[in-house]
């Protein structure tokens, strides 16, 4: 007996290491052909993890220009702040490494969970086609959070059998690190609690889960007010909180008015009637697992709840414009690596078993398929790299003006370039985000103070945040802030501190 399970280690072993290998290979493929990290999205996460490690934590909190340092998951945050402190670098490229080796150990959690629920065929063949898997390939190749967040998530499903507490850990630091998996999380909890009935063996994945909930919450509630705030404001920006035509509305009327518009029009839509679809079969599907007592239900909730959760969000977009599609496809991540285990073994027992004489399985097409779109994929996100090109040509041009002070800037990408390669101080960054109009200040005399307190030289208009501070100065100063540059979405100005502290005088005599 001692033989036989010594290779079936060495056959496992070996599997996962072919596993792994591949995946590597792939994503290092994306990224000879994708070098610069082209995810806008990637240098504001930067943005938050160094501000963070170099101003945030001495106070206590995480720290952000643009004021959304707790819109997003901390875990991936502190983890790059981690990195970097322990590297002593202010670069993204080794959080990059570290998403790029994730994603293979991904590709074997997902072999394990195929393996564990099913069988070591399932597993193997599930295993391989995320490694090759295109959507999952280029996202692990750039430093964004949903690499991290699908780790714990895999590592939750994968160990739910032998070590219930710490997959109830790993699912609540899932949801801590991509915001909508913790709604995944609590339709996972919930169905787990139905069918375990809460019985003793059940309690340590409950509690797990909320250790990890309560130590979050507390420090959310302690700078937020709210203890779920990453969660309430994601959907208070889906019920279109943000819009001015519902300002002030509370929340409960805008999630109201947003389900009664939503329920008029999706049925109405394919991708509604998707949509619908998919919530029906998870609240139908779900009790039924609890009530039927399931017995490889694992896998089949965590499938449902990601499916219900992250499908709507990206399929919304399909027919809208190109660019958001592509970069919202990350959700179909969660979804695909939840998924194969489930289809595989499908395919393999319902399908395939009756015609054995088969020689072209579903699982092969499956994988030419993927392999053949990186023809298509590649060149598509590549073509965003521009973005990152365009930013760093105008953070090159900021520094060239540069000669001391604080530059103003709310795109993440300049100020990454402008740390990372110039070594400008992070003290020396500043937002518009916090300038006169975020405290609801229209005296034009405070934003000539503002100015001055913070010893502006270069202001950048890069976004809609710029635009309250450009129409006051030019509509009082205009001589205050000289053009220097303008190139794509980015202006530099050079602040006249002459005429500043002339204006100053003259306001305060």
């Amino acid at each position: 007996m001692g033989g036989g399970g010594s290779l079936r280690g060495l056959v496992e072993g070996r599997a996962r290491l072919v596993i792994f290998v591949a995946a590597l290979a792939v994503r290092l493929l994306v990224w000879l052909y994708i070098p610069l990290d082209w995810n806008w999205d990637s240098y504001h996460h930067w943005q938050i993890s160094y501000l963070s490690l170099r101003i945030g934590f001495g106070r206590g909190r995480l720290w952000d220009l643009n004021g959304c340092e707790y819109f997003w998951g901390m875990v991936p945050h502190l983890a790059q702040s981690t990195i970097m402190w322990a590297l002593g670098t202010s670069s993204m490229l080794p959080y990059r490494v570290f998403n790029t080796v994730l994603g293979g150990l991904n590709s074997v959690l997902v072999y394990r969970i195929g393996e564990r629920f099913y069988s070591r065929r399932t597993g193997l063949f599930s295993g391989l086609l995320f490694a090759v898997f295109p959507v999952a390939a280029v996202f692990d190749a750039v430093a964004m959070q949903d690499t991290l967040a699908l780790s714990f998530l895999l590592a939750s499903l994968s160990t739910i059998r032998e070590k219930p507490f710490w997959s109830g850990v790993a699912l609540a630091l899932a949801g801590h690190s991509r915001i909508e998996l913790m709604a995944v999380g609590f339709i996972v909890l919930l169905g787990y609690c139905l069918r375990e009935r809460l019985y003793t063996e059940s309690l340590p994945y409950v509690m797990g889960w909320m250790m990890v909930m309560t130590v979050f919450g507390f420090h959310l509630y302690s700078q937020t007010g709210n203890p779920l705030y990453p969660l309430y404001i994601s959907f208070y920006n889906v019920f279109g909180g943000w819009e001015p035509g519902n300002q002030g509305k509370t929340f409960m009327g805008l999630m109201l008015s947003w389900v009664r518009w939503k329920l008029s029009v999706w049925p109405r839509k394919p991708t509604g009637l998707v949509i619908i679809s998919l919530g029906a079969t998870a609240a139908i599907m779900v009790p039924r697992m609890a009530r039927r007592r399931w017995i490889r239900y694992q896998p089949q909730l965590y499938l449902l709840a990601s499916a219900a959760v992250l499908t709507p969000i990206f399929i919304n977009y399909l027919g809208a414009d190109k660019e958001s599609l592509l970069i919202m496809l990350r959700m179909v991540n969660p979804v695909a690596a939840l998924g194969l285990p489930v289809a595989v073994h499908f395919s393999s027992t319902s399908l395939e078993k009756p015609l054995p004489e088969l020689k072209v399985k579903l699982v092969h097409i499956v994988a030419a398929f993927s392999l053949l779109s990186y023809i298509w994929v590649l060149p598509v996100y590549g073509g965003f790299q521009d973005y990152t090109e365009e930013a760093f040509v105008s953070a090159d041009v900021v520094h060239g003006l540069y000669g001391g002070g604080t530059i103003v800037c709310d795109y993440p990408t300049i100020n990454y370039r402008l740390v990372n390669v110039w070594g400008v101080e992070p003290g020396a960054l500043l937002g518009n985000h916090y300038s006169p109009h975020y405290y609801g200040l229209d005296e034009p005399l405070a934003y000539a103070e503002w100015l001055e307190d913070n010893g502006v030289t270069l202001w950048l208009k890069t976004d809609f945040r710029g635009e309250p501070v450009l129409d006051a100065v030019q509509a009082y100063y205009p001589d205050l802030l000289e053009r220097l540059y303008g190139e794509g979405y980015t202006v530099v100005y050079n602040v006249d501190r002459d005429m500043l502290e002339s204006i100053l005088a003259g306001g305060n005599s």
